[in-house]
């Protein structure tokens, strides 16, 4: 077994494969942690890299929920595989860590979050950033019989579901406008937006 990171770490050759997985990642030579990806505000995996480009995967993080009968986060499945010099994961371990129910609201709350920050930052890099901006102060300051909500907000602290029924319901001319714009890859603000919050 040639494992990728035994290249700056060969004291890790004389250790069995129990060994090396036991073995902080943090603190090995050589090691880049990467960009983790993330997919509707949640983090799916993070990699652990031998170069600044973050080309060469030496150990991966994957993350996977834990969801009981009922359809509640309680706990995270997280998978390390190691990469030997051909590429191929040749060990993995998993680790489960359970989530109490505040620990479970809060990683909720977290990823909303996530999202919403996503949509904000695709905004500026698309060049759609006083768009973004309007729908934001729009549905922050949502005018409903007379009385403003916060739907963002809402959304985040409790997972509303009343954003996302104001963005696919909404009449107001300019609003559906700038929801109606296409962006780059042919998907509209509108889309993106829901495929984020749903």
């Amino acid at each position: 077994m040639k494992l990728k990171i035994f290249e700056q770490n060969g004291h890790l050759e004389n250790l069995t494969p129990f060994e090396i997985m036991a073995t902080d990642i943090t603190i090995l030579n050589g090691v880049i942690k990467g960009e983790p990806i993330y997919k509707k505000g949640r983090k799916v995996s993070s990699g652990y890299f031998l170069d600044k480009e973050q080309t060469n995967m030496a150990i991966q993080k994957i993350f996977e929920d834990e969801i009981d009968s009922k359809g509640f986060l309680v706990g995270l499945n997280v998978y390390l595989k190691w990469f030997d010099i051909y590429e191929n994961p040749v060990l993995t371990k998993e680790i489960y860590v359970p989530f109490s129910i505040s620990e479970s609201a809060e990683t909720s709350s977290k990823r909303r979050k996530r999202a919403v920050n996503y949509l904000q930052e695709a905004g500026i890099r698309l060049g759609v950033k006083k768009h973004i901006d309007k729908l934001f102060d729009y549905y922050s300051n949502y005018q409903e019989s007379v009385v403003s909500k916060n739907l963002i907000n809402s959304y985040i602290e409790n997972n509303s579901k009343e954003l996302q029924v104001a963005i696919t319901k909404e009449k107001t001319p300019g609003i559906k406008k700038i929801l109606s714009h296409k962006l780059p890859n042919k998907t509209t603000v509108k889309d993106s937006f829901l495929y984020q919050i749903t």
